[in-house]
């Protein structure tokens, strides 16, 4: 039974993966194995100093662990469910089911130093969260994986589908995402399964916060083993259990480390155990508790640690970087002290532009999301980033609202520009650009590409199509940016008398001299007679594919 269940979640957190990038029914987040992650609301609430309300959702969790004890781990875990899928080719010969109870500290010491990190504001869920760290594995390893498998499969029922008029399927195609960190992911999720090798379990035992705090409480819930008066003492309850929470006694039971899993009670010979319900505080060994020192050098290390990544030159200097961050964004202090570094907003991004942050933003933004507009732009119509943010680290904006969320303004680089510096003609930027924010002006008696701040909002799809090799010669900078903690983009946008429009008229005000032709709003030719600069429905690039 516990593996079928087990094996419904993994399922579940994969098709809610795959699916984050389609709109789901509002009671049915994508995020949700996030959301309920009580490590992740309290870490957030704690490092933000505000109170989160997609994080709430975690109360369900601590609820039903008082109620009946610390069954997520081995019932609903997917990380779980992959230590015990893979288990079998991952266990050594000569492991042991029980190693010196002193490694259980060490979940706590890292729970402790997490926390005292939050108190500083900066997070660390990011580096031992069990979700956060499965998340990532399927966002930078698991689906461009899936992707360079499912387009060859495309390929071969091309010529089927259009036969039977299926030109949905027929023409299907997603693009290939790829991450720069998919690699250092790949190995950290490997060695965690490589420890399976010493214990059963070895990262739940030992390693994992989530569990340990889940353990804080678990001794509360009312499901409890229970040894009857059958038992002849053979211990293969202890020898099977995965969490070692049986003792040479095996009457009595470590309850903050049971993980419900009730694997004893399958296997004894003699069916002397149960878990039925019961408000007894009975049947615990040698309750675990830290030592004074070990509390005192988690607290002290994870307090050290918020202060020093706040201050290192590394920190300092990622101040002065041109980070553009996903619209939407908190401003960058609450950014960092809220995004647990999941994966999601980069996972559903349509265009594959947000990628992961490695150094360039210092520790404190390792793994963060940044838009790099060079390999992909920002798609005008797309606000998937903020719905799948668990923590609103992105907030979640209909679609007025994200086109006002300003992420920077392109800057063109004269030095570089075909146009500018070597008398070329090209249009791909003002072609390409959906808010017709750049435009054609008579300079010297020529005519030169210039970019109106105030309709550009930093999408990118100028730099994207810039033909110049390398380098782009229009570079969105964060120049104007707009990031709101709480309050209307639109509002804001006005203020500054911003006005991103899709549907902008022609550029007869901006372009020439009063009384020319383009003035008249007749779309003057280029200089070789390609390409119109004056538009009247701009032209947008396609989005990578949706089902």
């Amino acid at each position: 039974m516990r593996k079928t269940v087990q094996a419904l979640s993994l399922l579940a957190f994969t098709v809610l993966f795959f699916l984050a990038t389609y709109r789901l029914p509002e009671w049915l987040p994508a995020d949700i194995y996030l959301r309920i992650n009580p490590l992740i609301g309290l870490t957030s609430v704690i490092a933000s100093r505000a109170v989160i309300g997609r994080v709430l959702w975690s109360l369900v969790l601590i609820a039903a662990t008082l109620a009946v004890g610390r069954f997520f781990c081995a019932w609903l875990c997917p990380l779980g469910a992959c230590l015990d899928l893979f288990d079998p080719l991952t266990a050594g010969k000569g492991r042991r089911s029980i190693l010196p109870d002193a490694r259980r500290r060490w979940k706590y010491l890292f729970l402790l130093a997490i926390l005292a990190a939050a108190l500083t504001g900066l997070s660390l869920v990011h580096f031992f969260d069990p979700l956060v760290l499965l998340t990532r594995v399927y966002t930078f390893v698991l689906y461009p994986l899936a992707v360079s498998l499912l387009n060859p499969l495309l390929d071969l029922i091309r010529f089927p589908a259009r036969w039977l008029g299926w030109s949905g399927l027929a023409h299907l195609q997603f693009s290939q995402p790829f991450y720069d960190t998919a690699i250092a992911t790949a190995l950290i999720f490997a060695i965690l399964l490589a420890l399976n090798r010493l214990a059963p379990r070895f990262w739940c035992r030992y390693l994992c916060p989530l569990g340990a705090l889940l353990s804080l409480v678990s001794p509360f819930g009312v499901f409890r083993r229970r040894v009857g008066k059958g038992c002849n003492g053979c211990q293969a309850c202890q020898r099977e259990c995965p969490m070692g929470a049986i003792g040479d006694d095996p009457v009595k039971t470590l309850a903050a480390e049971c993980i419900q899993c009730r694997r004893c009670a399958d296997i004894c010979p003699q069916k002397a155990i149960s878990f039925s319900p019961s408000l007894a505080g009975t049947g615990e060994y040698d309750r675990f508790s830290l030592t004074r020192r070990g509390a005192l050098w988690s607290l002290g290390g994870g307090l050290a640690l918020g202060f020093l990544s706040l201050r290192t030159p590394a920190a300092l200097l990622a101040g002065k970087r041109q980070l553009i961050r996903p619209p939407g964004a908190l401003p960058e202090g609450e950014f960092l002290r809220t995004c647990i570094r999941c994966g999601e907003c980069m996972k559903s991004c349509v265009t594959n532009t947000l990628q992961p942050c490695l150094w360039e933003s210092g520790m404190a933004g390792l793994w963060t999301p940044k838009a790099d507009l060079r390999l992909a732009a920002c798609e005008p119509n797309c606000n998937v980033c903020g719905r799948v943010c668990p923590t609103q680290a992105i907030r979640s904006l209909p679609i007025e609202e994200k086109t006002c969320a300003r992420i920077g303004t392109a800057v063109l680089r004269k030095e570089m520009c075909l146009v500018w510096a070597q008398d070329k003609v090209c249009l791909i930027c003002d072609e390409i650009c959906p808010y017709n924010a750049i435009v054609f002006r008579t300079v010297d008696g020529l005519r030169r590409p210039v970019v109106i701040a105030s309709r550009c909002n930093g999408c990118g799809y100028c730099e994207q199509g810039c033909p110049v090799q390398g380098e782009s010669a229009i570079v969105v900078m964060t120049d104007g940016e707009i990031r709101l903690k709480e309050g209307s983009y639109i509002r804001e946008a006005a203020q500054g008398r911003l006005e991103f429009k899709t549907d902008q008229e022609d550029d007869r005000f901006v372009i020439g001299e009063p009384g020319s032709r383009v003035n008249e709003g007749g779309g003057q030719k280029g200089a070789s007679g390609g390409g119109s600069a004056g538009k009247t429905a701009p032209r947008k690039p396609k989005p990578r594919g949706f089902l």
